[in-house]
This record gives C-alpha cells, structure tokens and sequence, in this order.
C-alpha cells in the first residue's frame, strides 16, 4: 500500500524562512538614566536581531515614559500586537516579564492572544519562551512579583504624599501653575509678570466675559499658556479660574487614584480626607474676587446643566456623540459640535455645527444636517468596500510617494553612504602605524557610533510606524469583514478608517487619512470627488465629498 504525505504548503513556507523577528523596548519615566537604558535597548535589540542570520528584522517598538501597569496607554506595544495579529511577526524579544507588563492579566490574556497568532515572545532576563507548556504557571509568578512591586512602590509614594499634606506642606509644580515660581530657597514667590495675565482672568470674568473671549483677548496680546507654551483656549482658562491657589489657600487631595495602575485620577468624592491649607504662599487675587468669580460659574453652570452636583455634572460630560473631536471646522479650527433642535416633537433635527458657534455666532461656517453628514460617509465607505483592491493599491502607491517616506529612505541611504565611507576608511587605517592615523580613528569611530545610531532610528521607523505594507494590511483586515454595502452609519467602525473630517463650507468637505500620523495637512493624493444631495426648506443642495491623504 503506497503512502501518500500531504504537505500543508504554508506551514512548509513559515518553517523554511527567516523568522520574522522584532524587539519591545519600554521605559516609565524620563529620567536622564532611564533615557540612557531606552537608548541602549533599542540599539541592542537592533544588532542583535540584524546579527542573526536565520531571523529578518521587523523593527524595535518602544514606548518612552509609559507604565507597565496597563496596555491601554501604550502605542507602540498596541501597534506590534496588531502587527503580530496580521501575521508579520514570529518572535518577539522583550528585556523582562516587568518591561513587558506589570499587569497579571495583561500579561497572560497578551501571551495567550499573541500564540493564537502563532507569535512567541521571548524573555530575555528570565530565559522564558511564551510556547513552553509551563509558562503560564511561571508567568503568573514572575508578573504577580512585578505587580505586587508596583503596588508596593505605589502605596510607599502615596503614603510620603500625605504625610506631607497633613503636615500642611503644598506640593505647587510651579513650571505648571501660571503666576507663580520658587526662589533660590525653593519658597513660592509669585511671577510679577504672569500674575498680570491671572488678574486680568479673574478681572475680565467678574465682568461679564466668557471664558472664549477671554482666551481669544489673551492670543490677540499675545500671551501664551504656561505649560507647553501653547496658544490659550477655553478650558486653559477655566483651569486657572478653578485654582483656588491664586488666593493663597491651597486644598490639598482633591483627587486620587483609587485603583494600581489608573492613569487618571478621580475627583476625591470623600473617599479619603481633604485639607485646607490658610495663608500657605503668597496670594495674587483677593478671596473676594474669588467668591464673586465662582457665584457668577455657578450661575451659568445652574442654566446650562441644571445642578451643580459634581457627579452629575460628571456623568453627563462622559456622554460623547459620535462625531466627537472628529469633524473639525476649516475657517476656525475648532471641532463640530453635535445638537439636537425640537427634541422629543416632530420637526426634532440632529445639527452639526462649529463649536465656535454654541453660544452665538461668530464663525463663519455652515452648519450640517447630521443625517447629511453620514449619508456622505455612508456613500465614501461603500465605495471603499465595492472597490477595496482599487482603494488599497491606489493608497498603497499613495503612500509610497509620500514625502515622509521618501524623506526617511533618503536619510537612509545617506546613512548608509557614510557608514560605508568610514568603515573603508577605518579598515585602511586600521593596519597603519603612523600615530597620526590613530588619531583619526579615534575621532571617526564615535562619528561612525552617532550615524549609526540615526540608521537605526531610520530604518525602525520605516519598519514600524512608517511600515506602508503593514498599513495596508490593516485597513485590508478592516475592511474584509465588510462583503455588502452598509445602510448606516454605525454599522462601521469610520474612526478606524478616517482620520478626521474638515468642513469648508455647506458645499464642500474633506475626508482626511492621515495613515503615517505625520504633522501638518498637506495633500499628497485626492480620490475622486463624490456628490451628495439635500434638501433645505424644499431646495435642494449638493455638497461634494473627497477623500485626501495627507
């Protein structure tokens, strides 16, 4: 009887190629010294993989100042496992279990994920493969150790933290809080000059102004935001209006982290104590002013929202449209705002319209029918799914001539040029007694350290973030799920897809992919216009639709 064996020819291909073979780098802080340890893991992690004949080098991922105690926050350990997700990954190599996650559950729910992907992950310090059949028991250990360690730290910081605030002590980050700095004694002393733009806050808003106005009077003199030297805005001026410290008054746990590893801290709902601090530094406005201040936010507060009850307020500022921070107004620059006119009666219309225009009118520019607005995006998408191979190649060309990408591959093979050019030059060196010469090597070896320090940057971001066919085979997985056209809006997950809408005007909006996340809004490619109509007070209108990358 003749035995026939049927080969399973991708399993055949995946054993006899290269392993493709990538690095996780993570640091928590910015410390000078953490710095140093990110660097060089990168750098390591790079030569050893290019070193090694039997893998192919699919970059380094790395997240600078990120914690290990949860995933949601890191971008490029997100970005590798939906790398790994597409099947361009086989191997990945991390520091430690700690570098990799401090989170148990995390940890093992990641490791479990990345084997249905056929990806192994590899732990250098404690020498562990995610394919060993004990590695859950030993993963459970090693991350339980880590995340009892954060804990530890955590509780250590927070029990020095309010020590310090019983024993009256304000913790002011004065390079945060305008109108303030500390003397060569580290006392608070207030900023002569940034107190002027404090009192003139407070002034303007005891007056009648809104807190829009206030910002848009500031950036007309001006003046700029404290902390990151940004332009002012609305929210930036409620932050110092809110500061109870500009009356030289300090309340001191206003909000905490309840849960190890929560990013954000949460209003201090007297769920640990509060203390009021008189008198702790010098004040800028008077208590008075203060009061006055806060009776009139009060006021507006109580018109728009009806209560003043923080969780409440708190509850309905979670409820987000859809829309949110997605369609962004061309003339102004502020994002669109989503109403509802008449609710509940019959004429009830969902609206879009610039933010700059809630209160009244100040921008220019249109509003839209909502309804409008996703029959547009509606009529864009299944274009995309009718024609995905046109869509994917025509992105992918797109792409390839981007300006971004033809800027790292230049830098690249500038790189590479004098790479080559000091290595013949140091091998022709290298056998030559003349002193002189040493000398020269001496000074071209760290000049050869430093450009090949910029090789590896280049040629990580082109395998990573500026990775144009792992982008394309990301949206191909989005949009594979997608077979027949959908008949509305939500159906679809559009955010994956779009990057953000521009409206111009009532007739003409942008549709932006921005796939590589590089600043600025130059076009470097426009599909075809799409035309879409509707009707106002029985008159119908057209507007017109297109998709750019930018």
């Amino acid at each position: 009887m003749n035995v026939i064996e049927i080969l399973d020819l991708n399993s055949y291909e995946k054993r006899n190629r290269k392993k493709n073979v990538c690095a996780y780098a993570r640091v928590s802080t910015f410390k000078n010294l953490q710095e140093t340890s990110f660097d060089l893991q990168v750098e390591t992690y790079t030569k050893m993989i290019q070193n090694n004949l039997k893998w192919n080098f699919v970059g380094v991922y790395a997240d600078k100042g990120k914690s290990g105690t949860h995933i949601i926050h890191r971008e490029q350990f997100n970005f590798m496992i939906e790398l790994a997700k597409a099947g361009n990954i086989d191997m990945i190599i991390t520091k430690s279990v700690s570098r990799f996650a401090r989170n148990t559950i995390d940890c093992l729910s990641i490791i479990q994920k990345l084997k249905t992907y056929s990806t192994e992950v590899w732990f250098e310090k404690e020498n562990l493969s995610s394919f060993d059949p004990k590695i859950e028991f030993v993963i459970s250990v090693m991350a339980g150790m880590a995340e009892e360690e954060s804990r530890n730290i955590s509780e250590n910081v927070k029990w020095g933290v309010r020590k310090r605030f019983k024993n009256g002590i304000v913790p002011m980050v004065t390079s945060r809080v305008l109108g303030y700095v500390r003397d060569t004694n580290k006392n608070i002393i207030i900023d002569k000059t940034e107190a002027i733009i404090v009192k003139m806050i407070f002034a303007m808003y005891s007056e009648g102004a809104s807190q829009r106005v206030i910002a848009a009077h500031l950036n007309s003199l001006g003046f700029k935001t404290k902390y990151q030297n940004k332009d002012w805005y609305e929210r930036a001026v409620q932050g110092i209006l809110n500061n109870e410290k500009y009356t030289g008054n300090a309340i001191l746990q206003k909000s905490a982290r309840q849960a190890l590893g929560s990013r954000i801290g949460e209003k201090n709902q007297n769920f640990l104590p509060k203390y009021y601090v008189e008198n702790s530094h010098p004040a800028i406005i008077s208590q008075e002013l203060w009061d006055t201040v806060h009776e009139i936010k009060n006021g507006k507060i109580l018109k728009y929202n009806h209560t003043l009850d923080k969780k409440k307020l708190k509850h309905k500022a979670k409820y987000y449209s859809e829309y949110a921070e997605f369609i962004e107004c061309a003339i102004c620059g502020k994002n669109y705002h989503y109403k509802v006119n008449n609710k509940g009666t019959s004429w009830e219309t969902r609206i879009l319209i610039c933010s700059s225009n809630r209160e009244k009118k100040i921008c220019t520019n249109d509003a839209l029918f909502a309804d409008t607005f996703d029959e547009i995006l509606i009529s864009q998408i299944n274009r995309i799914i009718k024609n995905k191979e046109e869509f994917l190649n025509t992105l992918r060309n797109a792409l390839i001539a981007h300006p971004a990408i033809i800027q790292l591959n230049t830098d690249l093979a500038q790189a590479q040029e004098k790479l080559d050019g000091i290595d013949a030059k140091l091998k022709e060196l290298m056998v030559s007694s003349n002193e002189l010469d040493r000398d020269v090597c001496g000074e071209l070896i760290p000049m050869k350290q430093t450009i090949q320090a910029d090789y590896i940057k280049y040629k990580n971001q082109l395998l990573t973030t500026h990775n144009i066919s792992n982008k394309i085979k990301q949206f191909k997985t989005l949009l594979n799920g997608y077979k027949i056209p959908i008949k509305t809006l939500t159906e679809f997950p559009f955010k994956e897809l779009f990057t953000k809408v521009r409206v111009h005007n009532r007739n003409e909006i942008e549709i932006i992919l921005n796939v590589l996340n590089e600043p600025g809004d130059s076009s470097v490619f426009s599909f075809p216009a799409i035309t879409t109509e509707f009707l106002i007070r029985k008159t119908t209108h057209s507007i017109e639709s297109v998709i750019r990358v930018v």
